[in-house]
Formats: C-alpha cells, sequence, structure tokens
C-alpha cells in the first residue's frame, strides 16, 4: 500500500495528497518513530513540567504571603529590585522573640543589627543587649526589648500586629545605633527550632561546657507549637565542635543562667553564621522545592518587610561574604572597653557610659573603618587545666578583628600564664597584655604571638 501525505492550508481544512503504505519496513531496518507521536510525548512532558513549576511557585508564593508583610503575586518573582541602602550599607534589624504560648512572647530577647557592605561583601554583626534602657518612642524610657510587644500590643488589627511591633522595635534602634533600619526579620522559638531541623542540624565550634541546670523546662509539641512549662530541664552541652540539632540549638541560643547575656549574644551570632553556611552548603537557594517546604514549615513563626527581589538580591550578596571576613560586636559593659554600665535602682539595667549614645553611634558608623585584622599570627595554648579557657580566650581575639592561627592544651599545666610576643608594639600583643596582667612577657618568633593560659588565668 502506498503512504498518503497531508498539508494544511491556512484555514486548517486537510488536503489528501498521496495515499500511504502499511506496509512493514524492510528487515534489517528500524521503524523510525512517527514524528506525531513524538511531538505528543513531548507535549506531555512540557505540560507536566509546566504544572509542577506552577505548582512550586503557587505553593512558594501561599507560603511566602505568610512571612512577608506585604502579600505578592507571581510576577513578582521576576521582578529586578535594588536593596535600600545608605553610604553603601543595608541595615537588617533580626529580632528574635518567644512567641505564642509564650509568657512575654512578645519580648525580643534577640536583638542584632547586620549592616551589609555592598561594596566589597561584608558583613557586621552588632547584639544590642535587651536590658539596655531607652526612650520608646510614644512611650517614655523602658528595656529595648519592650518596644517590639508595646508595638504589637497598640496595633488592634492581628494582621498587621507583627508589622507594628517591628517597626516601632526598628525606630527604637535607630536612636541607639544613629543608622537607619531597612530592613526587619523577626522569628519565633518554634521557627528557629524548625528551620534548623529542615537544615539538618548545624555544626558549631562550642567555647566552653555550658551546664545550665536552671534551663526552662519548655516543648515544641508535635504540631509545631510552643508549649510553656513550670520546673527545669537540666541543659549540659561539651565544648568542642558540635553539631546541633533544632532543640539544642534553641537551648544553646536561649540558655544565659549560668553564663551572660552577652556571652548568649555571642552564641545567636556563631549560630546565624552556622546557618548561613549550611543554607549554602545544601544549595537550597537554588532549589525552589527544597526552599518551599522550608517557608511552609516556618509559617506564621517569621516574618520580614522585605520584598522577593530583594530577597533575591540579599541572598546573592550573602553568597559571595567570606565567613573569616565577618565582624562580630556585642555592645556590652566590659571594664575594659564596654560603651555600657550596669544599673540598679530596684530594676537591673544598662545605660551608655558617655551617658549618651554618641559612642555607640560612632562604633556602629565606623564598624568596617575601625575593625582591622590584625596581621600577627596568635597561638593559644591551654595550660590552666580548665577545659574551654583556650577556646574562649581565642574567641575573644576573633571578635576584636585579631588573627588566631592556632588554639591547643598545652602538654603541661602551669602556674602563671606566659605570652611569648613576637610582635612587639602591635595592637594584639598590647591587648593580650592588658587581658593578662601579671603574665610572663618574654621574646617570641617574629610575628607569632604563643599564649600559654595558666591556674592564674580565670577567664572573662
Amino acid at each position: 500500500m502506498r503512504k498518503r501525505y497531508y498539508h494544511f492550508n491556512h484555514r486548517d481544512s486537510i488536503h489528501k495528497v498521496e495515499p500511504v503504505s502499511f506496509a512493514q519496513p524492510e528487515k534489517g531496518k528500524r521503524a523510525r518513530p512517527k514524528r506525531s507521536l513524538v511531538k505528543f510525548i513531548l507535549l506531555v512532558l512540557l505540560l507536566v513540567f509546566l504544572v509542577m513549576i506552577g505548582y512550586v511557585a503557587y505553593s512558594s508564593i501561599s507560603a511566602a504571603n505568610n512571612v512577608l508583610s506585604d502579600n505578592i503575586k507571581i510576577s513578582d518573582i521576576f521582578n529586578k529590585s535594588t536593596l535600600k541602602q545608605t553610604d553603601g550599607v543595608t541595615n537588617i534589624l533580626l529580632l528574635g522573640k518567644g512567641g505564642d504560648n509564650h509568657s512575654g512572647g512578645q519580648l525580643t530577647d534577640t536583638i542584632l543589627l547586620a549592616r551589609v557592605r555592598q561594596s566589597d561583601k561584608k558583613i557586621a554583626l552588632i547584639s544590642i543587649p535587651r536590658d539596655l534602657l531607652v526612650q520608646i518612642p510614644h512611650d517614655g524610657k523602658a528595656k529595648i526589648n519592650e518596644a517590639y510587644a508595646n508595638g504589637w500590643n497598640d496595633e488592634k488589627n492581628k494582621d498587621k500586629k507583627a508589622d507594628a511591633g517591628a517597626k516601632l522595635a526598628s525606630q527604637t534602634v535607630e536612636s541607639v545605633v544613629g543608622v537607619p533600619i531597612h530592613y526587619y526579620v523577626t522569628v519565633d522559638f518554634v521557627g528557629f527550632k524548625e528551620l534548623v531541623d529542615e537544615l539538618g542540624g548545624v555544626t558549631v565550634d562550642v567555647d566552653r561546657d555550658i551546664n545550665d541546670p536552671y534551663y526552662p523546662k519548655d516543648t515544641v509539641t508535635a504540631n509545631g507549637s510552643f508549649q510553656e512549662s513550670t520546673g527545669y530541664s537540666p541543659f549540659y552541652l561539651k565544648a568542642g565542635r558540635q553539631v546541633l540539632n533544632g532543640s539544642t540549638a534553641l537551648k544553646y541560643a536561649r540558655s544565659r543562667e549560668t553564663t551572660s547575656d552577652f556571652d548568649r549574644a555571642k552564641r545567636q551570632q556563631k549560630l546565624l553564621l552556622a546557618i548561613k553556611e549550611k543554607t549554602l552548603s545544601l544549595g537550597i537557594l537554588a532549589n525552589p522545592v527544597k526552599l518551599s517546604e522550608i517557608i511552609n514549615t516556618l509559617g506564621s513563626h517569621i516574618k520580614t518587610n522585605m520584598n522577593i527581589a530583594e530577597m533575591k538580591e540579599l541572598v546573592n550578596l550573602i553568597k559571595e561574604v567570606d565567613q573569616s571576613q565577618v565582624i562580630n560586636k556585642v555592645i556590652d559593659n566590659n571594664p575594659q572597653d564596654g560603651l555600657l554600665v550596669s544599673e540598679n535602682d530596684g530594676s537591673y539595667h544598662l545605660v551608655p557610659k558617655a551617658g549618651s549614645f554618641i559612642e555607640v553611634q560612632k562604633l556602629v558608623k565606623n564598624i568596617f573603618e575601625t575593625t582591622t585584622v590584625e596581621t600577627a599570627e596568635i597561638e593559644v595554648f591551654n595550660g590552666s587545666g580548665v577545659s574551654g579557657l583556650a577556646n574562649q580566650f581565642a574567641q575573644d581575639l576573633k571578635e576584636k578583628g585579631f588573627n588566631v592561627t592556632k588554639i591547643e592544651t598545652n602538654k603541661d599545666i602551669v602556674a602563671k600564664s606566659v605570652v611569648y610576643d613576637g610582635a612587639n608594639n602591635s595592637s594584639a600583643s598590647s591587648y593580650i597584655k592588658s587581658c593578662l596582667k601579671g603574665a610572663e612577657i618574654e621574646s617570641g618568633q617574629e610575628g607569632i604571638i604563643k599564649i600559654i593560659l595558666g591556674r592564674d588565668y580565670v577567664g572573662s
């Protein structure tokens, strides 16, 4: 039989050209698949792909609308935007709170300012203590952690409470740090725990043993809600490199009864960087399905005023940040170089040492210029016999921008600390001598400062 051929005119009518042969192909020759069948299969695959993309986009947007302060549309995903900035720096306020079912759930016990300089992709993390006494707009003097709660409580529309709280907190922080807050991100206990679990845990170098017998007996239930209980659930974590799941990471971030609020702020900064590193290592930001799952899990536990395009730009910036160059600073009441002092007139709070926030504002504005990495290599050996002291001392040096290259246990326990100073008159050697008053100072290898902590060192 002969083949039939067809063609289509502009009115889509069909005209027979020639009969079609149904003869079998010659022996030894493979039959070519019919073009119409191939096209049909390709069309089906394309439709399946488009449906999948549409579902992921719809799921992501539905989930994102729980997170963002303004609802978004599919077209927003493809929009371009420029991050807000002042003098080339974008300022983001990170607020951590207890959340629903927690007494004082709207008090922001974590207040952290992230400054991102776009020109050289540098980040500075500055922690502000929750007990800082400030002037809250329209509300008078109070601790800074009350600002978000006041804004939340004053707003009657439940859908706008989070935004109102974050706006008042941003205004209050601006008066302290002296730079504008461009964006905010808030997260509660449940959101933090679930985020870490979605990442499969995070790796953290724990500076020293944590032994907190007074950690509150709180839990996150199976349905993802926070449940506060009376009593204690002792928390212990050994020094060293640890992989923390969501529950342990939350305890690591919250524990403070046996340490200070400033130590807790340092741990929170460390966790934030660990989350950033794990997220990038897993390629989650390039995986829309996984990203959608995480946003769905976080749900109402996290809020931000960034739009989708701004988030995409920020992610691209953060991906290129060298973690070793991240500047960490906790504004504290350290007697040596702290900018705050403690007061107790019936209730404990912190106030600026200078009488105003002028020194705090100077530090924040110049954080990228004044913090330089010391070129001298610093080695810290623990000869005190007390676990974790070398890690603690080294961490303090790192936060000042110094180049710690080695942390080890000394082969012998020594009574007195020794500094082998091979970088005379450097900022590192001056700072170390101020921290280890009474330590023996000896000459050392050029460019290297070797510190052996003895039993006379009790830590900060």
